[in-house]
């Protein structure tokens, strides 16, 4: 599709050197009067004939009186005519880049006497594209959205979204950005292909992806929260995967203000030397058992769960990785290295400010930030400190606090669960 397109743009411009630009000479083209006809159309760049066509494609209609056409439709979107692409007998033109909010399989052709001739042409959409699933981590038998761009179905094409060992059978919702499916039973981890008439694509993400847990709370790993004044609750009662963390509720201030009960912190180390040199229990550094020699194309997955009746208006969720000297040092007693004047690179997620308040309705949904998105200060401004090199994800913290934009005071509650470090590409 996009070499049609780009080898039909090239000949444009050949052609175009040829042609004297109407603009330059408006009195150039004359419309013709009458009816036109078409014969048969081709691409513009190989006389092979065609009766369908991708958006944005470059095409030649071949026929007669070409020259009366004022308007061009393919179904319900108008093509840019341009005069010195067009005579009596070809017409070249971009089929438009939008998709028909009717689809009529037909092109109308209206001249200046606003006579209208129709032919038969199909407009075919890109291959669907995959962006995101609202809950990796879903059971199978529930219903879950898939995110995207293209997702077109229709009578003789039905769309088809695969999981790994079952396909989808029963659809909620078909939009072209969003799917809403169940899950089949017989699923199991594995990427999401989607199928259209346009052809196919398979996700970047996997469901129930198990690789790069940092913790499930179900003893995956070693990693369990470490640090000074926890105040997290355990539960499996509604659960994605068995158990999950609890914080809060909690009041947080108009400025997130500093709040202890909601801080989930891992730091690495014990009291027993080098916290590098720990290779299995609690404390060991989360880069020695995850590879993060590759972290620029990776980012940190979480599910989480925030109830309609607590919902979150203030402070950022900071999600703070560091190395193992930042956080094992004397500074790891009082959190000095996460302060503002230290620089320190971290996330700030912070949904409610869209609408002013953000709930999850107390279902599961996946948070997905990229390592690139690291990039601020515990105030909100560009931080100084980046990330560097796989040791400086020894330690995570991650803490609804402060981000530098106020909202209104709120009692939230976070349920959070199989949080992971994985590629993103």
């Amino acid at each position: 599709m996009k070499a049609n397109t780009i080898k039909g743009l090239a000949l444009l411009a050949a052609l175009s050197a040829g042609f004297v630009s109407c603009e330059d000479q408006p009195d150039a083209f004359r419309a013709s009067e009458g009816l036109p006809t078409v014969h048969y159309i081709r691409y513009a760049d190989k006389d092979v004939l065609i009766t369908q066509a991708y958006m944005e494609e470059c095409v030649c209609l071949v026929g007669d009186n070409l020259r009366s056409i004022n308007q061009l439709w393919f179904n319900d979107q108008q093509a840019t005519l341009n005069t010195s692409f067009m005579t009596d007998h070809t017409l070249l033109v971009n089929i438009p880049k939008e998709m028909a909010n009717k689809q009529t399989d037909l092109i109308y052709m209206i001249t200046e006497a606003k006579d209208t001739v129709t032919y038969d042409f199909k407009v075919l959409p890109p291959a669907p594209s995959i962006k995101s699933m609202s809950n990796e981590w879903a059971a199978p038998g529930s219903v879950v959205s898939i995110y995207g761009d293209f997702f077109f179905s229709f009578e003789d094409a039905p769309i088809e979204v695969e999981f790994a060992n079952g396909a989808v059978t029963e659809f909620k919702k078909i939009s072209k950005t969003e799917l809403q499916v169940v899950i089949p039973e017989t699923a199991i981890e594995g990427k999401v292909k989607i199928t259209t008439i346009s052809g196919s694509s398979t996700s970047k993400f996997r469901y129930r992806d198990s690789r790069g847990i940092i913790t499930n709370f179900d003893g995956a790993t070693d990693v369990v929260p470490q640090g000074w004044n926890i105040k997290v609750a355990y539960s499996d009662e509604g659960g994605v995967d068995g158990n999950y963390v609890i914080l809060g509720p909690s009041k947080l201030d108009e400025t997130g203000g500093w709040n202890e009960e909601l801080k989930l912190p891992f730091w690495c180390g014990n009291w027993n030397g080098d916290p590098m040199s720990i290779t299995s229990g609690p404390g060991i550094p989360i880069c020695n058992f995850i590879d993060f020699t590759n972290f620029k194309n990776m980012g940190i997955k979480f599910e989480l769960n925030i109830p309609k009746e607590n919902p979150w208006s203030s402070g950022a969720m900071q999600i703070i990785f560091t190395s193992a000297e930042r956080c094992a040092n004397d500074s790891w007693q009082n959190n000095t290295y996460i302060q503002p004047d230290q620089g320190l690179c971290r996330a700030l997620y912070r949904p409610w400010t869209s609408s002013g308040s953000f709930d999850t309705g107390g279902e599961w949904i996946t948070v997905t930030i990229p390592f690139s998105d690291f990039k601020y200060n515990a105030d909100g401004t560009e931080g100084t400190v980046p990330l560097q090199s796989a040791n400086d994800f020894a330690s995570l913290v991650i803490w609804p606090w402060s981000g530098g934009i106020d909202g209104a005071e709120c009692t939230p509650i976070f349920k959070i669960d199989n949080i992971r470090a994985v590629s993103l590409k």
